[in-house]
């Protein structure tokens, strides 16, 4: 048994309205408490699809519940960094983080600004850090809530929406979507990592140029060479690289 179809029996087993409510519960918890990384929100909303789709649940009232929990947790978040900024990093909580998270969220802040928030939303951690990191940088609440609410408002329903549209499909076509995703994903990443490592190597290929010779002659100005400022035929399939 997988640990979706433990959460689907566990919550399966309570009534509607504390469905929600734990759903609600983890939904805010995951950004509004730092502790809340461990938090299986992105489960927890499949979970509620598939109980919507099981008629456990209403779905329209799933959706309004899970997009005003996860919305109210940002806004703690960031309201967290504005009060604390630093001294975040420095409790026990933020060390267990580690200084490389910290120090990647906040690089996307200062590079993105407003567009970091919506970006955040789509990854486990700087989604519970960016709010953090936002508030912290004096992100304008103003242009936070706009970005933030436009990222819940997606992020939120489409995974609900995902669960729901996978409660309806044969049993094992999750499960071969899931492996042709991954599958998706590595090749992808595989690619990556071969054209990164091409770019190095063309780098440390031209960071070896030869510099120039003392005692190398001076052409006084105006002078040049023969054929110099002509413009040289260029062999067919030569690419200067550097």
């Amino acid at each position: 048994m997988t640990f979706l179809d433990s959460l689907v029996d566990r919550l399966d087993a309570l009534p509607p309205s504390l469905v929600l409510l734990v759903a609600a519960a983890v939904l805010a918890g995951e950004v509004g408490l730092l502790a809340g990384l461990v938090l299986p929100a992105a489960t927890t909303m499949l979970t509620v699809g598939l109980l919507a789709r099981a008629g456990r649940v209403d779905l329209g009232v799933a959706l309004a519940v899970t997009t005003a929990a996860a919305f109210v947790g940002d806004q703690i978040g960031y309201l967290e960094g504005r009060l604390l900024g630093p001294r975040l990093r420095r409790a026990a909580l933020g060390r267990w983080v580690g200084e490389r998270r910290w120090r990647r969220a906040e690089e996307l802040v200062a590079a993105r600004g407003g567009i970091a928030v919506l970006l955040g939303r789509w990854t486990a951690f700087a989604r519970t850090l960016v709010p953090r990191v936002a508030g912290a940088a004096g992100l304008p609440y103003r242009r936070f809530v706009l970005f933030d609410g436009a990222a819940v408002a997606v992020w939120v329903p489409g995974t609900v929406l995902v669960g729901w549209a996978a409660g309806g499909l044969p049993p094992g076509l999750p499960a071969a979507a899931g492996v042709a995703v991954v599958a998706a994903v590595a090749l992808a990443a595989g690619f990556r990592r071969l054209r990164v490592r091409r770019q190095r190597a063309a780098r440390r290929a031209c960071s070896g140029a030869v510099p120039a010779r003392r005692g190398s002659v001076r052409r006084r100005p105006g002078s040049r060479r023969p054929g110099e400022g002509r413009t040289a035929p260029v062999r067919r399939g030569a690419v200067d690289r550097c």
